[in-house]
C-alpha cells in the first residue's frame, strides 16, 4: 500500500473468524488490504559502517553505563558536550549526535547516582539516600512471562527500607517503563550491575504480601532464572524513563534519515488564544487537503493540552484518530482512539503481513522455553536424567545411582519413581526457603504521592490496549517451585563427580556436592534459555512490525491523527509509513528540542509550533543540564525565536482582570485586554479587591525529601480558601499554586482535614504541572523566607511568568515579600497587587525606607521623600503612578453619601503607648525599622459591604432604624480598618504579628452559622471572628476578660 492510499473503513463489515491456518484465513477473511513496506524498512535495523558511533547504543542502558561511577579508587568523569543554542549547527550529524548524548545522560543519571550511592552505602534506609533512592531488599525471581512484547521475569520483592507500609493505588514506584538496577544481594553493585525496566506492576500484583512485579532485563543475554539467587534492586524517584526511551531511538533512526522542512511557530502571552489560532489553522489546511495527501498529525506536551485540542477539532473533523491509551474525555475522545477504532471496524488480514508468522514462531518458542525449564517447575530435586542431560553424569554413572536406589525403600514416592538422587542425597538435601517472606513491620502508611497521577499519564500514554492490558502483562507463564538444595558451608571436592560410583562419596559430602551439580545445570539451562530468549525478541519484533502493517490501514483513513510528543517518538514508525507532510505541535516551548526533532520526518514539509518561550522550559531530571553550557531545557521553539527566525505574536488576551495582567507587564509590556476581561465578576468577600500580597515573615523549613515548606503559610492559605468557600465562591472555581511539591503535599492535607471543607474538591498543584490552566481564583503560596535572602526557583522568570497568569478573576499571593525584590519578576508583580509589608529598602542617605513597599520610598530622617531616589527605591513600576499615603474621602455607594473612611487620630493615651512601643522597636540608622507601616491606599469599603458575613447583621437591621444604619456604618470602617490594619497606629505583639497582621487574622478567621426567624421566615446568619493580640484592646475589655488572654471581636458586632 502506498502512503497515500485512503481506505474507507465502512466498506469492511465484522467477520467471523474462520479456522484453519493462517494462509487459508487471509483467503476467506475479507476485502485484501496491501501491505505497507515502509514499516519494516523503519524497524528492521540495518548495519552501517559510516554512522556515528552513538547509533549502536543499545535502547537499555547497559550496566557499564549504569555504573561508570561505581569506581574503587576516584570517580570517574562522563563526558558530556556542550549545547549550541546560538548560530547554526556546523553539521546535521553533530547536531544529532550532541542531542543524543545530553538527552540519554538525563534519562540515566538519576539511576547512575543511585547506584553509586548504594555502592557506597549499602545498608542505607530510603528516608537516609541524598539520590533519592527507592530500595527493595530479599528480591527473588518466581517465574517468568511469555508476553507478545518479550520475556518477562517476575520478582517478589520487600519494601523493608522504606519503613513505610507502601500505598501502590497512589504511588508513583516502580511504574511500568521505570528503569531500574539489580545486583546480588552479596555483591551490592561492587561488581554485578543488572540494568531493566518494569515490564508491569499490576495493581493486583503490588498488593500481595510480598508484592511482585513484571520485569524487562535490559538484553535477552542478561536474563536470570535462578529462583534461588537473592538481588537487591532499586530505582530512581526522579525521572520517569520511558519518556526518554522512544526519543533516543528516534534521534538513532534520524542519522539516516534526511529532511528539509519549512518552520512556521506563532507565540503568544497567557490567555492570548494560541489554541484558538492552532484550530483556525488546521481548519484552513483541511479545507485546502487533496484525498490522496497524508493525514495532518497534532501533537502536546500533556494529554490534557492534545484532549483538548483533538475537541476543538472535533466540531469540524471527527473522525480523527487518537494514538496513545491514556484520555480523561470518555465521550468525545476514548471511541476514537485507535484501539476503539479498531475494536469497531474489522480490516482483513493484510497478505505478507508480519503478524501470523510471528505469532506461529512464538508460540513454538514458548513451549521449547517451558520444556527446557521444567526441572525448575516440578517442586523436588533434579533428577539423574537432568544431570546426563546436561553433561554432568555420565550414562554409567546415572545406572549405578539407579540400581543402588532399589535397595532403598521409599514409602513418600508414588510407586514406579525411583528417585535415585534423592535416596543418594537423602537428608543432606535442605529446603532452600530462598523467598521473599510475607512480612508486616508495623510500619506506618507512607504519605500519599501527589505526582502518581501526573506519571500514570506518562506511563499509559505509550500504550494501546491491544498491545497489552493497561496494567499486567498477557501471554504464558511459569513458576519456578525448586525447594530443596544442599548446604553451602562446605568446599566441594570437584574430583569427587569423577568417581564413576556416587554411592562410594561418603555420607556428609553429598548434599554439598548436589547443590554444586544443581548449580551446573541451571548454568546450562541459562545459556539456552537466553538463546531461546534472543530468538523471542526477534519474533516479537516482528509482531510489532505485523501489527502496524495492521494499523496503518486505519490510519490511513484519518485526516487528522492526535499523539502527544511521547506518543510521538513511540509510534514513529508507524506515523512514518503514512508520509506525513504537516505537523502541528502544541505546547512547543515547553517541549525539549529532541522531541521535536523526531517529528521531523523525512517527508515532512510544514512544522508548525505553537507555545510561549517566556513561560515554562522542558523538564531535566538533572538540573545541571539545564544550565550553562548544556541548556538542555532550551527547546526548539525557544531556540529559533532567540535566533530571529521567523514566527508571528498574539498580543490581545482574553483571561485575567486588567487589575491582574497589570502584574505581566515586565515580562509582555505590549499585552492588551480584550473588552470580556474588564466585566468579569468580582471574588465573592473581597469586594473589587482582585490581588492582593498577604506577607509574612514565617521561616521556610523542608520535609523528609529537602522539598521546601512553610508551616504557618500553609496554615494561612488553607484559612484563606474557607473564607473564599464560605463567601460563596466554589471550591473548584480556587486553585492553590506553590512551586513546591512538599508545600502541594502540606496544602492539600490542610484543605483535606479542615473542618468546614469536609467533601469539597480541591485543586493543589504545582506551577509546573499547570502551564496551560487557568481558574476563577489563584491563590500562590511562594513558601520562601530565609535569612540568607534564598528564593530559589522564584528567580526563575518562566516560572513566576506562569504562576502571575493563572487567574481570571482573583489572585492571592502569600509570602515574605523581603527577600522577593532581591532577584524575583515577583518583585514586579509586587508593584501591581496591594501589600503591606515594610520596604526596607536601604536609600541614598544610608537610612532605611520606613513606608509600606508599594508605596514611595520615604527617608525617616526628615519624614520627607528621599530627594535621591535610587532606580529599585519603589517597588512601583514606571506605568503606575504613587498613590497618596491619605486617601481623599471616597464615595459610599450604598448610602449616597461620603464617608471619609481614614482613620481618626488615636487618644492621647494611646498615642503615648505606640509612641513607647515605637522607640522599643525603633532599630539603629544602619538596619531596617521593624514595625508595620500604615497603608498607602484607599480603603476598599466594600469589601466588607458586599460581604455575607456583614449582609448577616443587615438582614436583622430594620429599614428605618436610623441607630442600627449608623451602627452598620461604623461597623462596616472598623471591620475593614481591621482587616487591612489601616491607620497610624501600631500592632503590637512579636514581629512576626506586626509582619503580617492580614494574614494572620485571615488565618484565624472563625465563623459560627445560626439560623434566626424573623418576619415569618428563617435565614441562615454568619458572625466571624478574629482573634486579637492582647493589646489592641482597651484597658476595660482587658479588666473584663483577664490579662494574656486572646480577645474575640465579631465581624458583625
Amino acid at each position: 500500500m502506498t502512503g497515500n492510499s485512503t481506505i474507507p473503513l465502512r466498506r469492511f463489515a465484522r467477520r467471523r473468524p474462520q479456522v484453519g491456518n493462517y494462509e487459508q484465513q487471509t483467503a476467506q477473511s475479507g476485502p485484501t488490504l496491501e501491505l505497507n513496506i515502509r514499516i519494516r524498512e523503519y524497524l528492521n535495523d540495518v548495519s552501517n559502517p559510516t554512522a556515528p558511533a552513538y547509533v549502536s547504543h543499545r535502547e537499555i542502558p547497559s550496566s557499564e553505563e549504569i555504573s561508570v561511577m561505581a569506581n574503587d579508587e576516584a570517580e570517574e568523569e562522563v563526558e558530556v558536550p556542550a549545547n549550541q543554542v546560538v548560530g547554526p549547527w556546523e553539521s546535521k550529524r553533530k547536531y544529532l549526535s550532541d542531542n543524543y548524548a545530553l538527552l540519554r545522560e538525563d534519562a540515566v543519571t538519576p539511576l547512575r547516582n543511585v547506584v553509586s550511592e548504594m555502592k557506597a552505602e549499602p545498608r542505607v534506609l530510603e528516608k537516609n539516600s541524598v539520590e533519592h533512592s527507592y530500595i527493595y531488599e530479599k528480591v527473588f525471581i518466581t517465574g517468568l512471562t511469555f508476553a507478545q512484547s518479550g520475556v518477562a521475569a517476575r520478582v517478589t520483592f520487600s519494601t523493608r527500607r522504606s519503613e513505610k507500609r507502601i500505598l501502590w493505588d497512589q504511588s508513583k514506584r516502580l511504574a511500568q517503563g521505570t528503569l531500574i538496577a539489580l545486583s546480588t544481594a552479596q555483591d551490592v553493585f561492587k561488581t554485578v550491575c543488572k540494568v531493566g525496566v518494569v515490564a508491569a506492576r499490576p495493581l493486583s500484583g503490588v498488593q500481595l504480601n510480598p508484592p511482585e512485579i513484571d520485569v524487562f532485563f535490559g538484553s535477552p543475554d542478561e536474563i536470570e532464572i535462578d529462583p534461588q539467587q537473592e538481588w537487591v534492586m532499586v530505582e530512581s524517584s526522579i525521572g520517569y524513563f520511558e519518556a526518554y526511551r522512544h526519543t533516543l531511538l528516534s534521534l538513532q533512526k534520524l542519522a539516516s534519515e534526511s529532511y528539509y522542512l519549512y518552520t512556521f511557530g506563532h507565540t503568544g502571552p497567557p490567555g492570548t488564544g494560541k489554541t484558538h489560532v492552532s484550530v483556525l489553522a488546521l481548519k484552513v489546511l483541511l479545507q485546502n487537503k487533496c484525498p490522496e495527501d497524508p493525514p495532518i498529525i497534532v501533537s502536546a506536551h500533556t494529554n490534557h493540552a492534545l484532549d483538548q485540542l483533538l475537541r476543538h477539532i472535533n466540531s469540524f473533523e471527527p473522525g480523527f484518530i487518537r494514538l496513545g491509551g491514556r484520555t480523561t474525555d470518555k465521550e468525545i475522545i476514548e471511541p476514537r482512539t485507535l484501539f476503539n477504532v479498531r475494536q469497531a471496524t474489522k480490516l482483513g488480514v493484510v497478505p505478507g503481513g508480519m503478524k501470523g508468522p510471528a505469532l506461529s514462531a512464538m508460540r513454538k518458542l514458548v513451549k521449547e522455553m517451558q520444556q527446557l525449564l521444567k526441572p525448575l517447575t516440578e517442586g523436588g530435586p533434579l533428577s539423574e536424567s537432568v544431570f546426563k542431560e546436561y553433561g554432568i553424569l555420565s550414562e554409567g554413572q546415572c545406572q549405578l545411582l539407579i540400581k543402588g536406589a532399589e535397595t532403598w525403600v521409599d514409602l513418600t514416592l508414588p510407586e514406579g519413581v525411583t528417585a535415585a538422587i534423592s535416596k543418594w542425597a537423602g537428608d543432606e538435601l535442605v529446603e532452600a526457603n530462598r523467598r521473599t517472606m510475607p512480612e508486616d513491620f508495623g510500619f506506618e502508611y507512607e504519605e500519599m504521592d501527589l505526582e502518581y497521577e501526573q506519571l500514570a499519564e506518562l506511563e499509559a500514554e505509550g500504550k494501546l490496549a491491544s498491545d497489552e492490558e493497561m496494567d499486567g502483562l498477557r501471554g504464558e507463564w511459569i513458576r519456578f517451585n525448586e525447594p530443596l538444595t544442599g548446604p553451602e558451608t562446605r568446599q566441594v571436592d570437584f574430583e569427587l563427580l569423577l568417581k564413576n560410583d556416587l554411592w562410594k562419596v561418603r555420607a556428609g559430602l553429598r548434599g554439598s556436592l548436589y547443590r554444586y551439580m544443581q548449580q551446573k545445570v541451571k548454568q546450562a539451562m541459562l545459556q539456552k534459555m537466553r538463546a531461546l530468549a534472543q530468538a523471542y525478541g526477534k519474533c516479537s519484533k516482528d509482531l510489532k512490525i505485523g501489527k502496524w502493517e495492521h494499523d496503518t490501514n486505519f490510519l490511513q483513513s484519518a485526516n487528522v491523527i492526535g499523539c502527544t510528543t511521547t506518543g510521538l517518538s513511540k509510534y514513529r514508525g508507524l506515523l512514518d509509513s503514512l508520509k506525513p507532510k504537516v505537523v502541528l505541535i502544541e505546547e512547543a516551548a515547553e517541549t525539549l528540542e529532541a522531541y521535536v526533532t523526531a517529528a521531523c520526518f523525512p517527508t515532512l514539509e510544514h512544522l508548525i509550533l505553537v507555545g510561549d518561550h517566556q513561560q515554562l522550559r522542558g523538564h531535566c531530571n538533572e538540573p545541571e543540564l539545564e544550565g550553562d553550557p548544556f541548556f538542555l531545557d532550551v527547546s526548539m521553539f525557544e531556540r529559533l525565536v532567540r535566533n530571529q527566525v521567523g514566527f508571528t505574536q498574539l498580543i490581545r488576551q482574553r483571561r485575567m482582570h486588567p487589575e491582574i495582567r497589570r502584574a505581566l507587564m515586565p515580562i509582555y509590556p505590549n499585552l492588551e485586554d480584550h473588552e470580556s476581561v474588564r466585566q468579569r465578576e468580582a471574588v465573592p468577600g473581597m469586594g473589587n479587591v482582585r490581588s492582593f500580597f498577604f506577607c509574612h515573615r514565617w521561616h521556610e523549613d523542608h520535609d523528609e525529601l529537602m522539598s521546601k515548606i512553610n508551616n504557618e503559610e500553609a496554615k494561612m492559605v488553607v484559612g484563606f480558601f474557607n473564607y473564599l468557600v464560605n463567601n460563596g465562591t466554589k471550591s473548584r472555581d480556587i486553585t492553590v499554586l506553590t512551586f513546591y511539591n512538599g508545600q502541594r503535599k502540606l496544602l492539600m492535607k490542610g484543605l483535606r482535614g479542615h473542618p468546614n471543607l469536609q467533601g469539597e474538591t480541591f485543586k493543589v498543584v504545582t506551577v509546573d504541572s499547570y502551564q496551560g490552566e487557568e481558574n476563577s481564583v489563584v491563590l500562590l503560596s511562594l513558601v520562601r523566607s530565609n535569612t540568607k535572602n534564598n528564593i530559589g526557583f522564584l528567580s526563575v522568570a518562566n516560572r513566576v511568568c506562569v504562576a502571575l497568569s493563572r487567574a481570571q478573576r482573583g489572585f492571592y499571593i502569600f509570602g515574605d515579600a523581603r527577600i522577593l525584590c532581591n532577584e524575583s519578576l515577583l518583585c514586579f508583580a509586587h508593584d501591581k497587587v496591594i501589600c503591606y509589608q515594610h520596604c526596607s529598602r536601604e536609600l541614598p542617605c544610608t537610612h532605611y525606607c520606613s513606608e509600606a513597599c508599594h508605596a514611595p520610598c520615604k527617608c525617616p530622617c526628615d519624614n520627607r521623600k528621599s530627594k535621591h531616589p535610587l532606580p529599585n527605591s519603589t517597588h512601583l513600576s514606571p506605568q503606575r503612578q504613587p498613590t497618596a499615603h491619605a486617601p481623599p474621602p471616597r464615595e459610599d455607594t450604598t448610602r449616597g453619601r461620603t464617608t471619609d473612611i481614614r482613620r481618626s487620630s488615636p487618644p492621647k493615651q494611646q498615642q503615648q503607648q505606640q509612641q513607647q512601643h515605637r522607640q522599643r522597636q525603633q532599630p539603629s540608622s544602619n538596619s531596617p525599622p521593624k514595625r508595620l507601616s500604615s497603608s498607602s491606599q484607599p480603603h476598599p469599603q466594600e469589601l466588607i459591604a458586599t460581604t455575607p458575613l456583614a449582609q448577616g447583621y443587615r438582614d436583622f437591621a430594620a429599614a428605618n432604624d436610623v441607630a442600627a444604619q449608623e451602627r452598620l456604618r461604623r461597623l462596616d470602617e472598623e471591620n475593614a480598618a481591621m482587616l487591612f490594619g489601616e491607620g497610624e497606629g501600631e500592632v503590637e505583639g512579636d514581629d512576626d504579628t506586626a509582619a503580617a497582621v492580614l494574614a494572620s487574622r485571615t488565618n484565624e478567621l472563625t465563623l459560627t452559622g445560626t439560623r434566626q426567624a424573623r418576619d415569618g421566615g428563617v435565614r441562615n446568619t454568619y458572625r466571624g471572628f478574629f482573634s486579637v493580640t492582647p493589646g489592641q484592646e482597651g484597658k476595660e475589655e482587658r479588666k473584663k476578660e483577664g490579662k494574656g488572654k486572646g480577645l474575640q471581636k465579631s465581624l458583625l458586632d
